[in-house]
């Protein structure tokens, strides 16, 4: 009886792959419509991703265009276009950068109108909704106080000053808005709130010309 060869370890191993690649490719005919779907799938949402990413990318580039033309119209000293290309800022592109910088804008022109609480609601609007500017969160809280002033709304404003300068000591402005304060409580006849608030002033900025000025002041009560 003839010997029968035995299979080698190599030709074993590619019956296996031959019988692996028969079943893949059973299994990839059945689940082609799913492999397919599946694929579309994930092209529509790369799309859309892509789609959204410059969409964003066009909002905040009209929303600066937009910024860039109110500026324009306050700096050739026409307030009433500024303030309407502001508005129009506010409305059409909230939550951009632009309109956090275009919020302050509109509120400094109110003001300027003596709209003093419409002025109010939108500096207390971008403290809410963006106050991630440290310049324009001093303006805002700033302009707030000044709209209690506008309005003889002493007590008011000076806890709005002091507020400010106790969340962001140490800063320059802080000192600035010291100074505020102690001008509204020499106005409500408080002298002595007016002295601590100067005394605070020379202590926390010595070095400062700030400090110049309260020294001066406190010279006189």
């Amino acid at each position: 009886m003839a010997k029968q060869n035995r299979a080698t370890k190599s030709e074993l191993e590619d019956d296996q792959f031959v019988e692996w690649m028969a079943v893949a490719s059973d299994y990839v005919k059945e689940r082609a419509r799913t492999f397919i779907t599946g694929a579309v799938a994930v092209v529509i949402i790369i799309l859309a991703v892509n789609y959204v990413q410059a969409s964003r990318e066009n909002t905040r580039l009209e929303a600066a265009a937009l910024l860039g033309e109110a500026l324009i119209s306050e700096q050739a000293g026409d307030a009433e276009q500024a303030v309407r290309l502001g508005e129009q800022l506010l409305k059409d592109y909230s939550g951009t950068a632009a309109a956090a910088h275009g919020t302050i804008m509109v509120a400094n022109r109110y003001f300027n109108q003596g709209r003093y609480a419409d002025a109010e609601k939108l500096y207390q609007s971008y403290l809410t909704e963006y106050g991630d500017i440290e310049v324009l969160v001093f303006a805002a809280s700033r302009g707030i106080a000044a709209s209690y002033e506008a309005r003889q709304q002493y007590e008011k404003a000076a806890a709005q000053y002091t507020a400010y300068a106790n969340v962001h000591a140490g800063e320059m402005a802080t000192s600035l808005a010291l100074m505020d304060a102690a001008r509204c409580y020499g106005v409500l006849g408080n002298t002595q709130r007016q002295r601590e608030v100067l005394k605070q002033v020379t202590h926390d900025f010595a070095s400062s010309p700030v400090s110049v000025r309260a020294r001066q002041e406190l010279g006189l009560l």
